[in-house]
């Protein structure tokens, strides 16, 4: 018997169903929003220009790294590309559209999330308005609260894909097109994210079915794995989970870093839109459409919700994650609201709605004028490294040739940009996550959260460059063996950055002090 288009999604009766599956022109006009959106945002985030140094080093040596391929501190040590997919496209991208190619990258990734999370309404046959308002908060949150170019962006088409093929599992009478779907779903994380394994999460709608079926569970679950194992990493999978997940100096309530501060303590400082999205998940068990959920589905998809709870509370990143993890249950609750009757206030409503669509085109033309111009990416730390990057690339030039890759060392919030903008240089830290076994974990942890300092390792490198105002500069004038190169600070004389070479060194080149007029202009 055909299903009747007032039916709810659950079989319970507080949501009626107005679902249109075709693609209509609210959900063009999300894609059109978001795809602009993308464009328009700058490049600069703090951690891109070292997946763009990854994937430059993939596609120059036609495999993934098993060991440090950048830090003259961890050489040796095992070192992971787990998101190495969205790094070669980025990479693959700027070599044939310049920086523009990493945009339409970027811009193309979140089209995706936009049609992974249509299909999954599709699926899971959301009402009209309860896919339009999940669309629009998937779009405002992945470019406002998250606008950066990362490989986690990958997480918001994996995760709507995975709940979508489990959707369908739970309701065809063949499995083939949702084990298909939850494959690639899972393939995609795990070659794009350290938190694969959260596509394994949309099994509790299986669970939670009224009709429960233990092969469509065993199912999905078979072709989540098989999906995991579908990447060059296939054999280091655990490796890469406990080297990344392991004791680190960054993480921890004493974070400095924002993002991975525990995300109940943000609450308190956060913005408004924040508090709001935050507050609004923490309260769906509680509202009354919860409550007339079948027991059954409503503890598996609360275990859900718990979780991503859990992500949020060790640190404030993982809001994204709670959202992904929560998304049936806050359908379920959008579809719960009743709508205006009167066709004016539903115009009205719909006239709210594209207005809170298109803030993210605001947002991206607001941030694009306020970065002015900038030298290569548009980094936060680009304007002020920009005349010793001049120095170092002259100085450096032909440095296989002249006795190996330079060491150099640098600070923390330096080290991602440096890495890509000065490649012959081997830096100490390079702004990733500080490994357990990196010799400089103690130096960022202390130096991030403004404790004693430790300094870096720089009599053991070939030059060094710290904000002139570290306090491991007069040590360095100190010594005879180093020389302080007289770069001319940027505009901003604060956040000057002081660059010493080893006089030895800078013997063995005859255009290192060539290039010191270079550094000025």
């Amino acid at each position: 018997m055909k299903k009747s288009q007032h039916q709810t999604n659950t079989g319970s009766e507080f949501a009626e169903l107005s679902f249109k599956p075709a693609f209509g022109w609210d959900i063009g006009l999300c894609l059109l929003v978001a795809v602009c959106a993308a464009l328009l945002m700058p490049l600069d985030d703090a951690d891109l220009p070292m997946h763009l140094a990854t994937g430059a080093w993939i596609l120059d040596h036609g495999r993934l790294p098993l060991t440090e391929p950048f830090a003259w501190t961890r050489m040796g040590a095992p070192f992971f590309a787990y998101s190495w997919l969205p790094e070669v496209a980025y990479e693959g991208a700027r070599r044939v559209m310049g920086l523009v190619g990493v945009s339409v990258v970027h811009a193309v990734t979140v089209a995706g999330a936009v049609v992974a999370v249509w299909d999954l309404a599709r699926a899971a046959r959301w009402s009209l308005w309860a896919t339009r308002l999940m669309l629009s908060v998937h779009v405002i949150l992945w470019l406002l609260v998250q606008p950066a170019t990362r490989p986690q962006l990958v997480l918001a088409i994996a995760l709507p894909m995975a709940w979508a093929a489990a959707y369908r599992l739970r309701s065809a009478t063949s499995p083939v097109a949702g084990l298909v779907m939850t494959l690639l779903a899972a393939a995609l994380a795990v070659n794009s994210h350290l938190l694969f394994p959260l596509t394994i999460v949309p099994v509790v709608v299986l669970l939670g079915a009224e009709r429960f079926r233990l092969s469509r569970v065993a199912a999905f679950v078979a072709s989540t794995v098989v999906g995991w194992l579908c990447t060059p990493n296939a054999l280091h999978l655990l490796d890469i989970l406990r080297l990344n997940l392991g004791a680190n100096a960054l993480l921890g309530a004493a974070s400095p870093i924002m993002e991975l501060e525990p995300g109940f303590g943000f609450l308190i400082k956060a913005a408004v839109g924040t508090k709001l999205v935050a507050g609004g998940l923490l309260v769906l068990p509680l509202l009354p459409f919860y409550a007339r959920l079948p027991q059954r589905e409503r503890w598996w998809l609360g275990m859900a919700w718990l979780a991503g709870l859990g992500l949020f509370g060790l640190a404030i990143r993982g809001l994204l994650l709670w959202w992904l993890l929560a998304m049936p249950v806050v359908a379920l609750a959008l579809a719960s609201i009743p709508l205006p009757t009167l066709v004016s206030t539903r115009r009205a409503v719909v006239g709210a709605w594209v207005v809170a669509v298109f803030a993210p085109i605001g947002h991206a033309l607001k941030a694009r004028e306020l970065l002015g111009p900038v030298d290569g990416l548009p980094h936060p730390e680009a304007k002020a490294l920009a005349p010793a990057v001049r120095w170092l690339t002259c100085a450096t030039a032909g440095a296989d040739s002249a006795g190996g890759v330079a060491r150099g060392t640098t600070v923390f919030d330096d080290g991602s940009y440096l890495a890509w903008r000065v490649p012959s240089v081997s830096w100490s830290v390079d702004g990733r996550t500080i490994f357990p076994d990196s010799v400089t974990r103690a130096e960022a942890g202390q130096q991030l959260r403004y404790g004693a300092v430790v300094y870096p390792p720089w009599r053991h490198g070939d030059v060094v460059l710290l904000p002139a105002t570290h306090a491991v500069a007069a040590v360095i004038d100190a010594d005879s063996s180093w020389q302080r190169i007289a770069i001319t600070p940027g505009a901003d004389a604060a956040a000057a950055v002081g660059v010493w070479a080893r006089r030895k060194w800078m013997n063995d080149r005859p255009n290192g002090a060539a290039c010191v007029s270079d550094g000025r202009k």
